[in-house]
């Protein structure tokens, strides 16, 4: 009878045994599934960002108001002056690495309705690895705080202010943080 009560108590605990391995595997295929879950959205995520380089023409939707329009980056340059302004005179403290992130765009109001650019929408600056980045100094390209008609298009730089020395390459982004955020990858012309 002894021996009987141990065979079973042994047949027991290697049961026991067997169920704690099995749930073990199961719950680390568990945790591989969902791990591949969410690597798996967020590579959904990074290809929602879509990402033109410079002469090519981008349809963006408005999040916010639910219209498309067009831009196109036409030129990029790190320079001193923009506009008959020199970086010395806008910037107090610049050193000589400072510059003026100055990119040439073109933007067509392709929506059914007139309204001003800078109302609707505004670009943001930034090296690749940041999230949002910076915004522009309004103080150039003032056509964008005029009414665009329906058809229309206004070509002027966009100026955001950088360093040199910061980054090999930068981002211009539209509709940052939403699901329509479209990049424009800019090559550092110093590199």
């Amino acid at each position: 009878m002894k021996k009987l009560f141990i065979i079973l108590l042994a047949g027991v605990f290697i049961a026991g045994c067997n169920n704690d391995e099995d749930n073990k595997t199961s719950a680390s295929d568990s945790k591989t599934d969902q791990t591949e879950e969410a690597e798996s959205e967020g590579d959904k995520n990074t290809e929602k960002k879509d990402v033109y380089q410079i002469g090519e023409t981008a349809v963006i939707t408005s999040d916010m108001y639910d219209f498309d329009y067009e831009v196109t980056v036409n030129d990029f340059e790190l320079t001193e002056e923009v506009e008959g302004v020199k970086i010395n005179e806008f910037l107090s403290g610049a050193d000589d690495t400072d510059r003026f992130a100055a990119i040439d765009v073109t933007i067509k109001n392709i929506s059914d309705e007139a309204y001003i650019p800078n109302e609707m929408f505004s670009a943001n600056f930034s090296k690749i690895d940041e999230e949002a980045g910076h915004i522009s100094e309004d103080e150039f390209f003032t056509e964008r705080d005029e009414e665009l008609a329906p058809g229309e298009e206004i070509t002027g730089p966009i100026v955001f202010l950088a360093g040199i020395d910061e980054a090999d390459t930068f981002l211009m982004k539209y509709e940052v943080t939403t699901d329509e955020e479209t990049h424009f990858e800019l090559p550092n012309p110093e590199m």
